[in-house]
This record gives C-alpha cells, structure tokens and sequence, in this order.
C-alpha cells in the first residue's frame, strides 16, 4: 500500500470544489488562505472513512450524496472544538458583575425567567460556564425558570457534554476552589459536574446553516443571551449575514449576542448596537435602531434619501424623476395592497420576525372586533417568541377552547407549556394531539424528545420511529404541518442524529 499522498501536491482546482462543497452541504466556509489548514484536518479526517490517501478520499466525498453521519464526522474535524470553563473571562465578569445583575433585578419585577443558548456548544464548558455563573447570582433559584439551549452540528461532542465529565485541562485558568465546589472526582483525573448543574442545560443537535431558528419548536426564540463563539468564522459571508439576522431575531429587545473576539469584524454591518465594555465587545438588539433602519429603507426604496452606500452628489444623478402619473406597475400593485387584510399584514410582519410590529397590528384588529382563532393563534405565536409566555399560554387556550377538536392548537398549547416547564401539562396536550390525528408528525417528534428526557428511552424511540414512517411518506422538500419552515427531509435527518445518539 502506497504511503499518504502529499496534501502539498493536490490540485488547486480540487480544493476549490472541496471548498466549494463544504460551503453547500455543511455550511462551513474555507478561504483559499486557509487551504492549508484544510488539507490538513482532511488528511486526519480521512481515517474515519477508511481512506489512507487524501487525495482519493476528497475525490470520493466530492461525489457522496452525504448522509448526517458524514457531516458530523467531518464537522467533528473542521470546526474546533476545544474549549475550557469560563474561557475569555472578560466576557464572563461583565456578566456577573453587570449585565446579569440588573436583568436579575428587573425579571424579578415581573416574571422569574432567563434564556441562554449557547450556540456551538462543543462538548459543554460554554454553557456549563453558564449555568455555574447563575447558580451563584440568584440564591432562589428554584423560584425561576431558566432555560439554558446548548446545540452543535457534532453529536459526539454532545454525548460528551451530556455525560459532564471533564478532565483537568477543562479547568485550565480556573481557581482551584472550582473544580472542588461543582465537581466530584471520578476514575483517574476526571472530574463529574454536579447533578443539579448538569439538568440546568438542554442539549440538542440543530445545524446553524439548515435549520429553522427562531422557533417554538426547537425552543431557540425569545431570548436573553446567544453566546456564539469561534463558530461564525467558518461560514461564507452569505452564510454569516443570514445567521446573524436570525440571531438578531431569537433574541428579546435588549438581547444580546457575543461573539468571540476574532470574530467582531464580522459583524461590522449586523442589525446589532455595538456595546464595548472594558475588553469585551456585546452585540445588543436594540428596536429603536431595527425602527430606524427599516423606516431608512422604505425612504431608499422611495427614493426620498440616497443609498448610504453612493455618494450623495452620484445617487442623486441616479435618481429618476418621479413620473407625472403612477405607471402601469404601480397601478396593477395598488389593488393587491388595497386587498391584504390586517390579518394578512401581521402574519407578513410575524415571517420576518418584526414581532412587536404584528403585536401592534394584532391588537388593532382585535380591538376592533377581530378576535377570532386564525388572530388568537398567531397573536400567541408573536407573544411567544417575545418571551411573554403567560399571555401566549391566555390566547393558546381560547383558541383551543372555541376548537377542542384541533390538532395543531394542541401542539401549539404544548410547545408554550413546555417552554414554561410544564412537562405533564406538555404532554398531555401533545397526546391529545395525536389522538386526534395519529399522523401528526412534530407531535411524535415532541413526545419522542420529552420521553428522553425524562428517561423513558423506550418511549423516545418508538415515538421517533413513527415519525420516521410518517415521514417517507413525504418528499423531502414538502413543509411539515406548524413547522414554520422545516421540511420532511430536514426533519428525518435530525430524526436520525437522534437515534444514533442513542444507540452509541
């Protein structure tokens, strides 16, 4: 057998349709300066797929429809996954010396609830991190209700951080007293995270470049904090301005996004308020500049103002002259515009995630006799995903009261009862649900996740093996019934990065 072939010795024109395939099925983005490194963690990368020889494992790939085991194993091998406790402590320390404090302060004022999610978790110190820096900021803490996401495209990093067993380059930088406070020593020097720590985080697996976010169904809306670190830079620019926005959206006014420190220059143009504290930088979602610039684009778009990016002098030669009388494109506009109802013009505003702006919309029209279940429904989902869960849960139930037959509104009652950690409540609606339609596929998919949660491994597969069946009954493009936007071929693949996590 011959030796490994030099990975200096492969053909440019390979590497850019490696690139380029890398970009198209695993969202990750490597720049012909960084193809070196590529070639290097695709020379280690290959062993797992049974290749000796780089070059004929890179042509073989280029030619794989990939299953999600492939493309966990190679993200397991592109993205970097080391990590340690509290790492870039600055950002930390402003957390629990000021950000957490006064948002601690306040949610006490009105409801006792905290939303992380760490978003690239690797293998768990991130939101561990977290969930230590909020066991020792709020002493009552069994009072509230702290949601704590942490996903990642590598599921073996998941099983790992699941387990919380860690060894003592984990606690690097870290004082000694921390290891002994939230840990217990196990075989060797492996160290087990506290019970109590560990089922403050809920691990899943969720692709930032397919799936849908911000959604109920995958509990990635209304919240306080994104930590996304060291993963940004992997994407292609279009990539990269697509997940900030959804960011921007899963995020409640005020939320904030963080980033690693090499990361800041990618977000130079996002939707975010830059905040520099010391020497960390915070993106905050602010609805007072989302106002601003959406209101500067209906004047662009008018032609009122000129593009920020054309000089003034040049955009106002480029400026055509506003016609005498609407033309014939305007005119056939007019009628569609007179035709959309208030309904129509919050659910518009709900698919951009403007949430405040369909809330306003909402409540005109039921102020003015509107209130009927297509209204309660999406106001519920636009309370929802701005936090406000006990309002959400108020006109989830009216619509399910005036139809008690309908499927979806159970689901939907069950997605806001479990974000409240009402998990019996949860499923009873998800049962009642599928009574009423067996073929209900997010109802399996639900009750399949909250059954291994809470250790019922039996029920989680069975319920997941009913989505699977239902599932190949649609093409892999068909968008599933109150899924906002997941397709049946994107949801039988989570299905299976489930289930081998549960079979390894």
């Amino acid at each position: 057998m011959k030796g490994k072939t030099d990975i200096r010795a492969i053909p440019e024109a390979v590497l850019q349709r490696l690139s380029d395939y890398l970009t198209a099925r695993v969202g990750l983005h490597f720049a012909k300066r960084n193809w070196k490194e590529l070639q290097r963690k695709m020379s280690v990368a290959m062993t797992d797929f049974g290749f000796d020889q780089v070059e004929e494992f890179i042509e073989w790939l280029l030619f794989l429809s990939p299953t999600q085991n492939h493309i966990e194993i190679l993200a397991s091998h592109l993205t970097v996954g080391e990590t340690y406790f509290f790492r870039e402590r600055g950002a930390f320390e402003i957390l629990e010396q000021s950000l957490l404090p006064a948002l601690i302060a306040a949610r006490r004022k009105t409801e006792k609830r905290l939303r992380f999610w760490s978003a690239g978790c690797s293998t768990g110190e991130e939101p561990y991190s977290l969930a230590i820096l909020i066991d020792k900021l709020i002493p009552d803490l069994k009072d509230w209700i702290v949601t704590i996401l942490a996903t990642d495209i590598n599921t073996g990093a998941i099983r790992k951080a699941e387990e919380g067993i860690y060894s003592d380059w984990s606690f690097r930088d870290n004082p000694p007293w921390f290891k002994e406070h939230y840990f217990e020593k196990v075989d060797g020097n492996y160290y087990r995270l506290l019970p109590r720590i560990r089922k403050m985080v809920n691990f899943s697996y969720l692709n930032l470049s397919e799936d849908h976010y911000p959604a109920l169904q995958n509990n990635t809306n209304a919240m306080d904090f994104i930590f996304c670190r060291n993963v940004l830079m992997y994407f292609a620019p279009g990539q990269i301005g697509l997940t900030v926005e959804r960011f921007h959206r899963s995020l409640l006014d005020g939320g904030c996004l963080i980033v690693s420190p090499v990361e800041t220059a990618l977000l130079t143009h996002s939707p975010f308020v830059t905040v520099r504290s010391q020497d960390s930088t915070f993106y905050r979602k602010d609805a007072r500049k989302t106002k601003a610039v959406q209101k500067a684009a209906k004047h662009i778009e008018k032609g009122n103002i000129p593009c920020p990016s054309i000089p003034p002098e040049t955009a106002k030669r480029r400026r055509p002259e506003k016609p005498s009388r609407p033309t014939r494109q305007a005119e056939l506009k007019k009628p569609e515009e007179a035709e959309r109802t208030p309904y129509e013009e919050a659910a518009a505003l709900y698919r951009k995630g403007l949430y405040p702006e369909a809330e306003e919309k909402l409540r005109k029209l039921i102020s003015n006799g509107g209130r009927n279940q297509e209204s309660c429904v999406l106001f519920a989902r636009v309370l929802a995903n701005q936090g406000r869960l006990e309002e959400a849960l108020g006109f989830c139930e009216e619509a399910v009261s005036a139809d008690k037959c309908n499927a979806r509104l159970h689901y939907l009652l069950a997605t806001i009862l479990e974000e409240q950690q009402q998990v019996e409540e949860a499923r009873v609606s998800l049962k009642k649900a599928l009574y009423l339609d067996r073929n209900f596929v997010l109802a399996h998919f639900a009750l399949a996740n909250l059954s291994l949660r809470a250790g019922k491994t039996a029920d989680g597969r069975k319920h997941f093996g009913h989505a699977a069946e239902i599932l190949s009954g649609y093409k892999p493009d068909d968008i599933l019934p109150e899924s906002e936007g997941i397709t049946a071929g994107r949801l039988a693949k989570i299905i299976g990065t489930f289930r081998m996590r549960e079979m390894s």
